[in-house]
């Protein structure tokens, strides 16, 4: 299977981590194709729910300790047809011919098609809904491709809000870094609603959100596993 991890050109933590997540598997031939990035003004938030993304090494620096290849984003049109997927671990807007082609697999941080847009995390705690991530193909729109997988985000009663966000996380890194063998299984959460895709949050609503937490929690939490239980031969 060839891969190649769509990004931008500089420090970015989640192209690390699942650059990572896919060598741990034995899949090694991953390259790299990189969009621009111009840094913007830093957002104030009250809930800081993704880890600081521009940070570690540049995908020039793993392409040369893995062996892989780099090439600019411009090249897209000529490198369609040399792998199976491009994965996106960041991006710019893409193009409709390049988003349209059925290879480009994105991780969603909200259960498609009732959680688009930007903050999934945050609107879907105040909206009431399920908490998850979503495997998908993308197309010109937002998060409106083909949906691959769900993956719920296990919310327990002691959780914190840094907590939760934390898990879901580490959970879009894990199913972006598996989305081989979780396409083959292809779970999907039933009954969603389709809703438009959101904006980013402000801080008005955000307060809001955060005020509404104990609630959501308390409505969606499960019990933990028992990691001791076994089952008797």
């Amino acid at each position: 299977m060839k891969l190649c991890l769509l990004t931008y050109d500089c420090p970015h933590l989640k192209t690390s981590q699942v650059h990572n997540g896919l060598h741990q598997q034995g899949i090694l031939d991953v390259d790299f194709l990189l969009m621009p990035f111009t840094r913007r003004a830093n957002r104030d938030v009250l809930c800081q729910h993704r880890p600081e993304q521009f940070s570690g090494p540049i995908p020039h620096q793993i392409a040369a300790c893995s062996g892989g290849s780099v090439y600019p984003y411009s090249d897209w049109p000529a490198l369609l047809d040399r792998y199976d997927y491009f994965l996106v671990c960041g991006a710019n807007l893409i193009e409709a011919e390049f988003a349209n082609s059925g290879k480009i697999l994105n991780v969603h941080a909200g259960l498609i098609p009732a959680v688009r847009g930007l903050d999934a995390f945050k609107w879907a705690i105040l909206r009431g809904q399920p908490l998850g991530n979503t495997l998908h193909r993308i197309n010109a729109e937002t998060d409106a491709g083909e949906v691959l997988a769900h993956m719920p985000t296990p919310i327990f009663t002691d959780d914190s809000l840094e907590i939760l966000a934390a898990r879901h996380y580490a959970n879009e890194i894990s199913m972006l870094s598996n989305f081989h063998r979780i396409m083959a299984v292809g779970e999907k959460h039933p009954n969603l609603v389709p809703a438009a895709p959101t904006k980013r949050m402000s801080l008005t609503v955000e307060v809001e959100m955060i005020s509404s937490f104990t609630a959501y929690r308390a409505q969606h939490a499960v019990g933990r596993p028992d990691l001791g239980a076994h089952r008797a031969n």
